[in-house]
């Protein structure tokens, strides 16, 4: 781990120009230097990255998510994206931990490798996962995601609702990764964990109201949704996009028009959400947080290669689970064959490369409905899956 972190940093003046840390630490100078109402000024924001590095990236997340960011400013950009970088291990070591101390993983890699598994290696292959190495890389924020998630996992997991809510709530710097999930709450009415989202969100909407001031109700939507610039800026294309959008404009953008491509994504996606909400169960409640998580990035809208990281969480649960229960070897080759299209570095690779990393959708939705399958069995030994 310390090897890789040396070489992140070892390579930044090679790499500064492509690290979209520069998007962060360009926003949360502009707020911090008072130009907050000013946050989404495409020229503006141009004109202070290019201080630090190539324009590359525009920061479009909410105005909140800049505070994270303001006392890293107070040094220079190399010593910012070296605390950056040091951060997100920690946040990766604190997940791992979670993870650990509350599934069975750390058994499940056992039995996978015949050797013994512990902290340190789980720590090991959640860093060389390849979404993870792209998320360090370029300085994202995606494996604090992941802290989130956990802690609402292990949050709910032992009834503390309110508290899981809250926390979700701070995710909403990336909202398209949240607000699925807490609509699934909604269908389950899980009101303790609305309360604590609702509250959190709310005290959010007056910081962005203080950072930006009340324009940014208008503004903020009308860069987001209308304003194709920073699409042509950061070149991003729905065929780098692991999810259903992603898919379904991979296989069918010339055959359908844009609205019914539209239609079917919006379709697809409440009918993953749909079913993740009514198959919920609290007596398998891994399973059923595992298809949550799963069905919100399935369903949302953008989701990028590093954002991936988030289903070390499910796979996890679901691998645990199964060692505990005996059936991780003997039960579930389609498991396996899922694991190594998400672990396998290569696999990553060529997608991105061939220009459809659309089609990493395909291990996602089996792992899905994998799980769906599971959390349906009405005994163990009907959980063990056999393909």
């Amino acid at each position: 781990m310390s090897l890789f972190v040396g070489i992140t940093l070892l390579n930044f003046s090679t790499n500064k120009d492509n690290l979209d840390f520069s998007e962060f630490y360009g926003a949360a100078q502009m707020v911090r230097q008072g130009h907050g109402k000013d946050l989404y000024d495409l020229d503006l924001q141009a004109e202070f990255q290019s201080r630090v590095a190539a324009v590359h990236a525009v920061y479009l997340r909410p105005p909140f998510e800049t505070l994270l960011f303001v006392p890293l400013t107070y040094v220079s950009y190399r010593t910012a994206y070296t605390l950056w970088t040091l951060a997100n291990v920690a946040f990766l070591a604190l997940a791992a931990f979670l993870i650990e101390s509350r599934t069975g993983i750390a058994l499940a890699v056992a039995q996978y490798t015949r050797i013994r598994a512990d902290l340190g290696l789980i720590l090991v292959i959640f860093l060389t996962f390849a979404p993870t190495t792209t998320c360090l890389l370029l300085g994202q924020d995606s494996i604090l995601m992941l802290l989130i998630y956990v802690s609402v996992f292990v949050l709910m997991r032992a009834g503390a609702d309110f508290r899981a809510g809250c926390l979700l709530a701070c995710g909403l710097f990336k909202f398209h990764l949240i607000v699925p999930f807490a609509a699934i709450l909604l269908f389950r009415r899980k009101w303790a964990a609305l309360g604590g989202f609702a509250a959190i969100a709310s005290l959010l909407v007056v910081l962005c109201l203080e950072i930006s001031g009340v324009a940014i109700l208008r503004e903020y939507p009308r860069v987001l949704f209308f304003d194709g610039t920073h699409r042509q800026m950061m070149g991003f294309h729905p065929d780098f996009t692991p999810n259903i959008h992603g898919f379904l404009y991979l296989i069918a953008k010339n055959v359908v028009s844009a609205a019914l491509l539209g239609s079917l994504v919006a379709l697809f996606s409440l009918l993953a959400l749909g079913w993740a909400a009514k198959n919920w169960r609290n007596d398998r409640f891994g399973f059923s947080f595992s298809a949550g998580l799963l069905a919100t990035l399935l369903a949302s809208y953008h989701l990028y290669n590093y954002d991936l990281v988030l289903v070390l969480l499910p796979v996890a649960i679901v691998c645990g689970e199964l060692a505990q229960r005996g059936h991780l070897l003997s039960g579930t080759p389609l498991l396996t064959s899922i694991l190594l299209a998400l672990f396998v570095p290569p696999v990553h690779f060529v997608l991105v490369t061939n220009g459809i990393y659309a089609l990493m959708f395909v291990p996602i939705l089996l792992l899905f409905l994998l799980i769906a399958r599971l959390n349906r069995a009405d005994s163990p030994a009907e959980r063990t899956v056999h393909t």
